[in-house]
C-alpha cells in the first residue's frame, strides 16, 4: 500500500475539517466496505491517460458497460460493450490506428435517439463523426460527420420541441450539430473556443421549451440556445478562466434550472438558466471540479459537490456556496481531482457520494458528514482522471460503481454499509 500519512496526521486533518477520516485501505473502523466485482481485460500498453467515462444502462434483461478505450498513437482504440456482471467483452468497435489517440472516442452515452423502444449507445470519435450502434450486436445505427473530434457525451433531447429527440454533439472546437434521427442536420453554430464541459439539454428558463447549454474553455464563456439555434443570453468571460466541468440540476427554489461550472482557474460557480446571472461563486482552489447536483444529506435542500487540485471534497449548500463539510480524499501532490458521483449505494434509500483521486483511489463518503465511509485502491498505483460512473445494472435496487483507470481497465466495485 502506498504510505500517505501517519495515524496522527489523519486525526488532525479529521478535527481541522469537521469530517472523521477513515477506509484508508482498512487501517480505520469504516462505515463499509468495497468490494471488486470483476477488472477488465482491456488495459493498453505504454498508455495510462484514459480520462472518458464509462456508460452503464440496463439495456432489454442485459447490465451493459460501454467503455471508450484510447491507446498510444498508432495503436488499438476501440468502443468496447462489456457484460455487466462479469466484465467480459460482448462487442468492439476499433477506431482507425491513424485515428487512435488519448481522446479517440469520447463519453458514451445510452439513450433511445430513434424511439423504437431500445436505448442505443452513443459516441463520438477521433474519426470526427458521431455514431449510434444497436446495444447488443455494435451494428453501427447511425453516423454523422462532425468538424472535429468529439469531447463530449452527444446528447439527446427533444431540442426543437416537434415531439421527436435529435442528437446533439459539441466537438471539442465547439462546434454544435444537431441532427434528426433519419441523419439531416437541422442547425449548427461554430463558436469562437473549444469545448470540454457537458453540454445539457433542459428548459432552463422554465417557459415549457428546451434551451441547449454550452460552457466554452476559451475564456470561459457560457451560452444558452433556443431550441431553434438563436442565443437566448450569454455571458462572456464571467469566470476568469476555462470551463472544464459542468452540470445543471435545480439548485434554489425558484422555477429557472441552474448551470453550475467547474474552472481551471479554481472557481465554483451557479449561475441562473433564464437569465444568465450569476447566482454566487466561490474560489475553491486550481482545477474546480463539479458533477453531482442534488439533495444528498435529505435536508431538502440541494447541495453541489466539488473537488480541487488540492485533493478535498467540498459539500456546497447549491443556493448560496456555503460550505457544508470538506473532506481530503488524498494528500498526495495529485496533477488534478475528477468531480464525485451520486447515488443509492447501499439500497436504504439514501444517497451516498463516490469520489476517485488522480492517485488512484475511490472513496464512499456519508453526505451529510463527509465522512469516508470505505476506500478501495487498485494495485499498481494507476491514476484515475474521471468521475466514477454508477448504475445498478443488475436491478438488485443498489447502484454499482465503474472505475476507468488510466490505463484502459475498467473496474466493477460493489458497497456493502455495515448493518
Amino acid at each position: 500500500m502506498r504510505f500517505r500519512t501517519g495515524l496522527a496526521i489523519v486525526a488532525v486533518i479529521g478535527i481541522l475539517l469537521g469530517a472523521t477520516v477513515v477506509g484508508f485501505e482498512g487501517l480505520f473502523d469504516s462505515g463499509g466496505e468495497l468490494t471488486v466485482r470483476w477488472t477488465s481485460d482491456t488495459a493498453r500498453p505504454n498508455m495510462n491517460g484514459n480520462h472518458h467515462a464509462p456508460a452503464a444502462a440496463r439495456v432489454g434483461d442485459h447490465g451493459m458497460i460501454f467503455a471508450p478505450i484510447s491507446g498510444a498513437g498508432g495503436s488499438t482504440c476501440a468502443l468496447l460493450a462489456l457484460n455487466a456482471s462479469n466484465g467480459s467483452t460482448v462487442w468492439s468497435d476499433p477506431v482507425a490506428p491513424a485515428n487512435c489517440t488519448i481522446h479517440s472516442v469520447a463519453d458514451p452515452t445510452v439513450a433511445d435517439y430513434d424511439a423504437d423502444g431500445l436505448g442505443e449507445v452513443l459516441a463520438a470519435t477521433t474519426e470526427e463523426a458521431v455514431l449510434a450502434y444497436e446495444p447488443h450486436t455494435g451494428t453501427q445505427e447511425f453516423r454523422q460527420n462532425l468538424s472535429d473530434y468529439g469531447y463530449t457525451q452527444p446528447v439527446v433531447a427533444d431540442l426543437t420541441g416537434d415531439d421527436t429527440k435529435e442528437v446533439i454533439a459539441v466537438d471539442v472546437q465547439g462546434t454544435i450539430s444537431v441532427f434528426r434521427p433519419d441523419g439531416t442536420t437541422v442547425w449548427t453554430n461554430r463558436l469562437a473556443s473549444y469545448t470540454w464541459g457537458q453540454p445539457a439539454v433542459a428548459d432552463f428558463d422554465s417557459d415549457g421549451a428546451n434551451e441547449l447549454v454550452v460552457g466554452l474553455g476559451g475564456g470561459g464563456n457560457l451560452t444558452v440556445y433556443e431550441g431553434d439555434g438563436r442565443r437566448r443570453w450569454k455571458r462572456a468571460a464571467p469566470f476568469d478562466s476555462s470551463i472544464t466541468w459542468m452540470t445543471t440540476g435545480q439548485a434554489d427554489g425558484d422555477p429557472a434550472i441552474e448551470i453550475a461550472v467547474g474552472t481551471t482557474g479554481g472557481v465554483v460557480a451557479v449561475v441562473d438558466g433564464a437569465s444568465g446571472d450569476s447566482e454566487w461563486r466561490r474560489d475553491v482552489g486550481d482545477l474546480a471540479a463539479v458533477r453531482a447536483l442534488g439533495d444528498g444529506d435529505g435536508d431538502g435542500a440541494p447541495e453541489l459537490y466539488a473537488t480541487a487540485k488540492d485533493g478535498a471534497l467540498r459539500s456546497l449548500d447549491a443556493s448560496n456556496g456555503t460550505i457544508e463539510w470538506e473532506t481530503t480524499l488524498t494528500s498526495a501532490d495529485v496533477g488534478m481531482m475528477p468531480p464525485p458521483s451520486m447515488a443509492d449505494l447501499d439500497g436504504d434509500g439514501e444517497s451516498e457520494i463516490v469520489a476517485a483521486t488522480n492517485d488512484g483511489l475511490v472513496s464512499v463518503l456519508n453526505p451529510n458528514s463527509g465522512e469516508i465511509l470505505a476506500t478501495y485502491e487498485r494495485a499498481g498505483e494507476v491514476p484515475i482522471y474521471v468521475h466514477p460512473t454508477v448504475g445498478d445494472t443488475d436491478r438488485d435496487g443498489t447502484a454499482e460503481i465503474y472505475v476507468m483507470y488510466g490505463d484502459g481497465r475498467v473496474v466493477a466495485l460493489a458497497y456493502h454499509s455495515q448493518g
